[in-house]
């Protein structure tokens, strides 16, 4: 079995447990609705639990903020493209977080490894910066700009992925940024009137840009 295979199933068995849990909980959910945070802080438990709560795991496992982020960001999703598919983005986020740390606790990530994620981050904090600016400022939109960031910011990762997982992985990687660079999504969230789901998505970003978390 070659360590790409094993970081895959290792990533699997933890994603799979979690969901289980998840799917017996969810029956106490407000209409048994899915739930990224529900999700992606189970994962982090077990994850960091085989870890020893390793501080440099941590950094790449969704913390409870990352989480309420993607659930509103779901819902923003869930009025503009098909409910499955939505969902389907989240959790391919979700399982590449894990993944991501399984390869940290293996010291699988190499210094260029390191180098690209770090290029990663500075490059996905563009884009949630233009975000910001796109709902605080009038007329600011600007989708060809957005439109590079996001493909910056996959090249990026990308690279990482590419290395170390799986073909399957690495389309699942591009289906995301694929969705999230759809220029009909992305006028209808910035383009004209900024509906009140947005706004809020864009609030919680800018408390976590102004607190240094993302």
């Amino acid at each position: 079995m070659t360590a790409s295979t094993m970081i895959e199933l290792e990533s699997w068995i933890i994603y799979q447990c979690v969901l289980n849990e998840c799917h017996v909980s969810s029956s106490s959910t407000e209409g048994g609705a899915w739930c990224a945070r529900d999700i992606s802080l189970r994962a982090q438990k077990k994850f960091l639990s085989r870890v020893g709560g390793n501080s440099s795991a941590r950094a790449l496992v969704l913390d409870e903020h990352a989480a309420k982020l993607l659930d509103q960001f779901l819902i923003v999703l869930r009025e503009r493209v098909e409910k499955r598919e939505a969902e389907k983005l989240v959790k391919h986020v979700i399982k590449s977080a894990v993944k991501l740390g399984v390869l940290r606790r293996h010291s699988q990530l190499s210094a260029a490894d390191d180098r690209a994620l770090e290029a990663f981050r500075s490059k996905f904090h563009t884009v949630l910066m233009a975000v910001v600016s796109f709902c605080e400022v009038e007329f600011s939109y600007d989708r060809g700009f957005l439109q590079d960031a996001l493909r910056d910011s996959h090249q990026s990762l990308k690279s990482v992925v590419e290395r170390h997982l799986s073909d399957k992985s690495v389309s699942r990687l591009a289906g995301v940024f694929a969705l999230a660079s759809r220029g009909e999504l992305l006028d209808s969230l910035f383009s004209g009137q900024v509906d009140e789901d947005v706004l809020k998505l864009s609030r919680m970003l800018r408390k976590e840009l102004d607190r240094g978390l993302l």
